[in-house]
């Protein structure tokens, strides 16, 4: 199964004009389908991103960081904690981030949006054990097309998911957010970008790799994922470089993606399958990639739809 699905203009575009690339949704559900026991390796409670590291933090528990992520985005949302406010995750995983806003906050109505049946399953099982389960919905849609009314939220939150939606500037998954939020409402984007255009050379076969073993069609232009902001109506569009918070989180992946594999190699008598095989090596890839300063952001955007 491919995982890049190429539009009928690349075949128009000119040398040296990177193809436009749109989300394979078949390949992303197999994939997350597939690797359900390696992320839970990487995090009991099924966080599927990296961690947020803060002065006090022990740097060697994976876990509180990896919450502690969730609550910075929480935060980021300007929600109170009293208002009865509804909150949509915008490719949610099994529910990680949804479950924090839950947590902390008296009457949200959390709406969590996936295109893997899977997820809905593991975050409806774990949102019922945390006594969530009344708070937070599930929708399986893609998060470029959720169906969901127009102004109908409060807030919306997206933690490495919009990488999946297609174009540079990701701008479908922009609109449908802006549709989705009611005047004044916020936006919180928590992804990889790139600093500038697609790089070649030996990083750019790494990034190209990347995308190819996690099922991304390409990552954000950091610039132009700006500009589609602005265009679809937001405004106080700031964006704040996580890299060092984010770096102890990283470091664990060598570790625990080793060790993993070992382990499931034993277990598996030598065999996995070719989605955990991807799944592998592009957390390998993800070091040198999320090095390459130059080329690569690790970023918090948030933006307010303007209007209010």
């Amino acid at each position: 199964m491919k995982s890049i699905a190429l539009t009928p203009a690349d075949a128009r575009a000119g040398p040296g004009v990177p193809a436009r690339r749109d989300p394979d949704h078949d390949a992303i559900r197999a994939l997350y389908a597939a690797t359900k026991d390696d992320f839970h390796a990487w995090s009991g409670g099924y966080n599927m991103h990296f961690g947020y590291w803060e002065r006090g933090m022990n740097p060697l528990r994976r876990e509180p960081m990896l919450e502690r992520l969730n609550e910075e985005a929480v935060r980021a949302l300007n929600v109170g904690p009293m208002a009865p406010a509804r909150v949509v995750d915008l490719g949610c995983g099994a529910g990680a981030t949804a479950r924090a806003f839950a947590r902390g906050h008296y009457r949200p109505v959390v709406v969590a949006v996936t295109l893997v049946p899977q997820h809905i399953a593991l975050g409806t099982k774990l949102d019922r054990e945390a006594g969530l389960s009344r708070r937070i919905a599930y929708v399986l849609s893609d998060l470029c097309d959720t169906w969901m009314a127009s102004g109908s939220m409060d807030a919306a939150v997206a933690i490495e998911s919009f990488c999946y939606a297609p174009g540079a500037d990701k701008a479908a998954a922009v609109r449908e957010a802006a549709r989705l939020l009611k005047p004044g409402g916020r936006l919180v984007v928590i992804d990889g970008f790139l600093a500038c255009g697609e790089p070649g050379g030996a990083i750019g076969w790494i990034y190209r790799k990347w995308c190819e073993c996690w099922s991304v069609p390409e990552v954000a232009q950091l610039d132009e994922f700006k500009a589609a902001l602005w265009d679809c109506g937001f405004e106080q569009v700031v964006v704040l470089d996580l890299f060092w918070r984010i770096a102890p989180s990283a470091a664990h992946i060598p570790w625990v993606a080793t060790m993993h594999m070992l382990r499931e190699l034993w277990r598996g008598r030598g065999r996995l399958s070719p989605w955990r095989w991807r799944h592998i090596a592009a957390s390998w890839l993800s070091i040198p990639l999320g090095l390459a300063r130059g080329t690569f952001r690790y970023c918090m955007v948030t933006a307010t739809k303007s209007g209010a």
